[in-house]
Formats: structure tokens, C-alpha cells, sequence
């Protein structure tokens, strides 16, 4: 008898304005339980780029009703109770305790078109025996994921064709997940990609397509980014050589600039803007260098290589089985390219004649149990350090005779430039 007296003057409860404080405190509760009021639960989405306005019924817009409304008790794993915020009850009945509530929208996918995801929590609050509780402050939801849009700018638009795209990823040592697609027709519609956040991971942006006929390639690399930014990444068109678009000498160059502003406070944390040929300085009769007007350095493009003494990567090196071979490489923004070419027809057939140190493969053990590989790594994207320690092959290398020739040819990339480095060697 006593549960249906409890669910008599909750139903009166409704019926008088049951969110509000002038709800009666009277109600019938089991022993040990409490209640809590929905309107106690103060959501508040961050989102400086929505401008706090929600509408309802089109693509990407963010609805309260929508939120998933989690009660768990302070330390433990599981909820105690989960709903729908508009499905959500005027009052929530709750055994005593110290409890946490959790707001979310959306899921925390992978990767996936308009698809924010939003989590917030309360502060711990007391449920009560026989008591209501009606205010448990308030719930701030901020974004949890990695947005990204992809601009292209006009002239790149104009020359590049339909099939032409973007791919963007987020990558980590040991993940490679799904990736999405962005053509003409995502910019155009404003599409937004939202992407899984786990700390130390990296955005890599991939322009594949023809441009004018020709096949272009370029990758946009961001390593370390932040959950709550929004990553904009404008590929851009530039062209060197020939004096028309139509001439075969002609290098067809396509860069990248990002922007990055953090959606809570909608503005610019900081912009990479890579100018186009237009914009870059050129010397000349009115420019020249000299000392009033020093021709400003070069910057350095792609990673640097060196190598550990007594090897020299300007000759042959003659290594015998206990030699000492290391090489540095340092990558202001992280390496996002290394493989290695072996040239050696002694080696042909007992090793893979490309070794690939960022996206292993196959040759994943092989690579570690060269040492090539830290312990335990899977990979060296996005390192800024590597020691690539070749003095393990000195073994076999000599086992296979002397006065042998061997060459590892490098490619190491990162988000400045490519460098080619040859280590070549000769037993003794």
C-alpha cells in the first residue's frame, strides 16, 4: 500500500507545478530513499560558435531534450540511473548517498560528419531520506571531440576536378582510425568532421587529386592537438616553372595553412598561414642584398639528419661487425615520413627492400628486432627525436663478406619539408 501512495502524490506533485520549489515535500518515499527535482539540473552548453542558440530540426543543431542525463553515486563506475532528458521524470527518486550527475550529447565516435560530443559534470551533491533535492548547481558541457573543416581556396577550386579530396585522420602511435573525406561539394555545404580525442594524438590532412592533369599529393600534419578546438585547414594552389599553367615544366604545389580557435571561447588560439608565390618576398633590383639589405636566411625545410662520429654521411664508411652506426634525427613539429631504402644486392631477398618507420606493417618485428624501433613503439610519427641505430645490421652485413657495398637511402618528412640522406657503407 505504501508504494501506491507514492506514486498517488507524485502524480499531484506534476499536476501543481512540480519542478518548481513550491513542490510539495511531503511525498511518500521507500526507506532510505530521496528525490531529486529535474529542474535541479542547470545545463549549460559552451559552445562560443553555436552562439548558445538551439534549434531544433536541422542538420548539426544541439538539442536539450537530446542530453543523456546520468546519476552515479560519488565513486563508483556504474550509473545508478540514465535518461533522456526530455524523457526525464519531474522527479527522479534515488537511494541516500553522494551522487555525481553527467550530461552528454552525442557519442565519442571515432570519426563522423556533424557529430559534437558534450559532457559535463555536476558537483557532488546529497541525496537525502524523505528530502527533495532542488539544486545541485550547475552542469557546464564542453566539447569533447576534435572538429575540423576543410576550406579550399578559390583558385585551387577552380583547377583541381571533382574526384579531387581531402583525407583527414587522427592518429596515434599504436591507432590508426577511420578517416573522412572532404570534396568540393563538404565545403560547400559548411560540413563540419568530428574526431575521437585521446591525449598525444595527431591530425593529419591529405590532399589527393588532379590538378590542371596532374596528380597532386600533400599532407598537413598537426601534431599534439586539443580536444574543444576547431581545426581550419585551407589548401591552397601554387605553380613554379613553366610561365603558363599549360607548360609541362611547370610543378604543380599545393599548401596548407590551419587555423585554430577553441570553440568554448570562439577565438584564435593561433594561425600557420603559408603564403602563396604572390606573397612571398623576392630579391631584386629594389631588394637587393647587401647590408642595408641582407638577404634574410633560408629556413630550414623537412628534419634534420646527422650522424654520430666516426660516420660520415658526405662518404663511404668502411664498418666492420663491431661498428658504431647512429644516426639523429630532430623534427621541430614531429616526423610524419621515414622510410628507408636499401640498396645492397647482397642484402636482396633476406631483408624488404623499403623499410617503412611510420607505418610499419609487415615488417613490424623486423623493425623492432633490429632495434630500429624504441621499445615497445609501433611507429615514429609525430616523434621529434629519433635515433635510428643501424650498428645491429654490422653482424650480417659482415657475415656476408667483405669489401661489400651496402646504402640506406633515407626519406624523412615532416610538416616543413622532405630531406634525403644516404648512409653508404663498406666492409671491410
Amino acid at each position: 500500500m505504501k508504494l501506491r501512495y507514492k506514486h498517488i502524490f507524485l502524480s499531484v506533485a506534476l499536476l501543481t507545478g512540480g519542478c518548481s520549489k513550491e513542490a510539495p515535500f511531503n511525498i511518500v518515499t521507500e526507506e532510505g530513499e530521496g528525490q531529486i527535482l529535474k529542474s535541479a539540473l542547470n545545463v549549460d552548453l559552451r559552445d562560443g560558435e553555436l552562439d548558445q542558440t538551439i534549434v531544433r530540426g536541422t542538420r548539426g543543431d544541439i538539442v536539450y531534450d537530446d542530453f543523456k542525463v546520468t546519476f552515479t553515486k560519488d565513486g563508483a563506475s556504474a550509473p545508478t540511473s540514465t535518461y533522456r532528458y526530455g524523457d526525464m521524470p519531474e522527479i527522479v527518486t534515488l537511494d541516500k548517498g553522494a551522487y555525481v550527475a553527467t550530461a552528454t550529447y552525442g557519442e565519442n565516435l571515432d570519426a563522423e560528419w556533424e557529430n559534437p560530443y558534450y559532457v559535463g559534470r555536476s558537483d557532488a551533491f546529497s541525496i537525502k531520506p524523505g528530502e527533495i533535492t532542488d539544486n545541485v548547481g550547475e552542469i557546464v558541457c564542453r566539447l569533447e571531440n576534435i572538429k575540423v573543416s576543410i576550406n579550399f581556396a578559390p583558385i585551387l577550386t577552380q583547377q583541381m576536378d571533382e574526384s579531387s579530396f581531402v583525407e583527414v585522420k587522427v592518429v596515434s602511435g599504436d591507432h590508426d582510425a577511420k578517416g573522412l573525406r572532404f570534396t568540393k561539394s563538404e565545403e560547400n555545404r559548411g560540413s563540419a568532421g568530428y574526431f575521437r580525442y585521446v591525449e598525444g594524438v595527431s591530425l593529419v590532412a591529405t590532399f589527393n587529386g588532379l590538378v590542371e592533369g596532374v596528380k597532386v599529393s600533400e599532407t598537413k600534419s598537426i601534431a599534439k592537438v586539443e580536444k574543444g578546438n576547431h581545426y581550419k585547414i585551407t589548401f591552397k594552389l601554387h605553380t613554379q616553372g613553366g610561365e603558363n599553367q599549360g607548360d609541362a615544366n611547370v610543378d604543380m604545389k599545393v599548401d596548407a595553412s590551419v587555423t585554430v580557435t577553441n570553440v568554448e571561447r570562439n577565438v584564435d588560439l593561433e594561425e600557420d598561414e603559408i603564403l602563396d608565390d604572390s606573397e612571398r618576398p623576392t630579391e631584386g633590383p629594389e631588394t637587393p642584398g647587401g647590408p642595408d639589405n641582407p638577404e634574410p636566411p633560408t629556413p630550414a625545410e623537412g628534419p634534420v639528419v646527422e650522424a654520430e662520429e666516426p660516420i660520415n654521411l658526405d662518404g663511404v664508411n668502411d664498418v666492420d661487425a663491431d661498428s658504431h652506426v647512429v644516426l639523429n634525427i630532430s623534427s621541430e613539429t614531429g616526423i610524419t615520413e621515414f622510410k628507408v631504402n636499401i640498396i645492397s644486392e647482397d642484402l636482396a631477398g633476406l631483408v624488404p627492400d623499403v623499410l617503412d618507420l611510420v607505418e610499419p606493417g609487415d615488417n613490424l618485428e623486423l623493425l623492432q628486432g633490429l632495434g630500429l624501433l624504441g621499445d615497445g613503439k609501433t611507429t615514429v610519427l609525430n616523434d621529434k627525436e629519433v635515433k635510428f641505430d643501424v650498428s645491429g645490421f654490422m653482424v650480417m652485413l659482415c657475415g656476408l663478406g667483405s669489401d661489400k657495398n651496402h646504402t640506406f637511402k633515407l626519406t624523412v618528412g615532416d610538416s616543413s619539408g622532405t630531406v634525403e640522406k644516404e648512409l653508404r657503407l663498406h666492409t671491410k
